[in-house]
């Protein structure tokens, strides 16, 4: 059958509404929502709640990896299917199985999700990693100058700076997804295979 391609978004839970990235990450939900992909975050507040609400803004489905043991914490309202994991290492590989994972503005919790996710790039046929945000940018700097690393790893992961549109991140999720699993056109948002949550 054919199923939403699922883009992950990664982000900070301490972030309010009040926050311009807070109001970035609902307008880019609610874009990804719009253009047909399943939105999936950790299911909490701040970036992951703001993803979530502005997905189901336009209708979209929502997954919630939620880690119940870990934090006890309930998913926020906007999203549609819970899939709590058993520890952080399960949601983070839930995570690794979706189409496109797009990291926003966060703390070391993204940071940790977001290192994992370029390790698995570097060893297997990962999934695309898209960054937003100058944090980010400045991370990448860092890496190249004082870590051992070479061209080949950073080119794998793929940066925007803060204040990016939502319409220009989508236009950028869109090519890298459609390059990953060569679809017909890099705008379709759907594949004949069974979601991350159904395997």
């Amino acid at each position: 059958m054919t199923e939403r391609l699922i883009v992950g978004v990664y982000g900070s839970a301490r972030l309010p509404q009040s926050d311009p990235r807070w109001v970035a990450a609902f307008e880019l939900g609610a874009a990804l929502a719009e253009a047909g992909y399943t939105v999936a975050t950790g299911g909490y507040e701040g970036i992951m709640g703001a993803a979530s609400r502005g997905a189901r803004s336009k209708g979209g489905e929502v997954l919630g990896y939620t880690v119940t043991s870990w934090d006890g914490l309930a998913a926020n309202e906007a999203v549609t299917r819970r899939v709590d994991s058993a520890d952080l290492f399960e949601r983070l590989r839930l995570f690794a199985e979706a189409d496109l994972l797009i990291g926003l503005d966060g703390g070391i919790g993204t940071l940790a999700e977001i290192a994992v996710a370029w390790n698995l790039l570097q060893v297997s046929d990962a999934r695309p990693l898209l960054l937003v945000g100058d944090a980010w940018v400045e991370l990448i700097d860092l890496v190249r100058r004082r870590l051992v690393v070479g061209p080949a790893d950073l080119e794998i992961v793929h940066v925007l700076p803060s204040g990016t549109p939502a319409s220009m991140v989508l236009a950028e999720a869109r090519l890298l997804m459609g390059a990953r699993i060569g679809i017909g056109a890099p705008w379709e948002a759907s594949r004949d295979a069974a979601s991350p949550a159904e395997r």
